[in-house]
C-alpha cells in the first residue's frame, strides 16, 4: 500500500508541474467506435513502459491489469495505474460533441473515440 500511495503522490507531483494542456483545435470531432458486447472503453496501465492505453476491455480485465501492476512492485507500473484512474475519471465528461485535439483517444461513454478532422 505504501508503494502504491507513493506512486500515486508522484503521480500528481507529475501532473501539477506539467506543461499545460493542449487546448482543444477546430474542426475536429470525435470518431465514435462502439465496443463489442461485454466490454467497454477503459484506460490500462502499460506494462512495459510508463503511460495508458485506451482499450475495449472488461471490469475484471482491467482489475487483473491494476493488480499485477500492484503486485509488481514497480514504481513505474503503480504510476500508471493512478494515471489509468485519473484518465477514466476525467473523461466521464466527454461526449461526442466535446471539443478534441486532433489524434486523441478518449472513453465515450462505454465507446471508443478519436479525435479526427471534421
Amino acid at each position: 500500500m505504501r508503494r502504491l500511495l507513493t506512486a500515486l503522490a508522484l503521480t500528481l507531483s507529475f501532473v501539477a508541474l506539467s506543461t499545460q494542456p493542449a487546448t482543444a483545435a477546430t474542426g475536429t470531432r470525435w470518431l465514435v467506435a462502439p465496443c463489442a458486447p461485454g466490454t467497454k472503453a477503459l484506460w490500462l496501465p502499460r506494462v512495459d513502459k510508463f503511460g495508458t492505453d485506451l482499450n475495449c476491455a472488461t471490469e475484471q480485465a482491467r482489475a487483473a491489469a491494476v493488480k499485477a501492476a500492484v503486485d509488481s512492485g514497480s514504481p513505474t507500473r503503480m504510476m500508471n495505474v493512478a494515471l489509468a484512474f485519473a484518465q477514466q475519471i476525467s473523461d466521464k465528461s466527454l461526449t461526442a460533441d466535446s471539443p478534441c485535439v486532433l489524434g486523441a483517444k478518449g472513453a465515450i461513454g462505454e465507446a471508443f473515440g478519436t479525435c479526427v478532422a471534421a
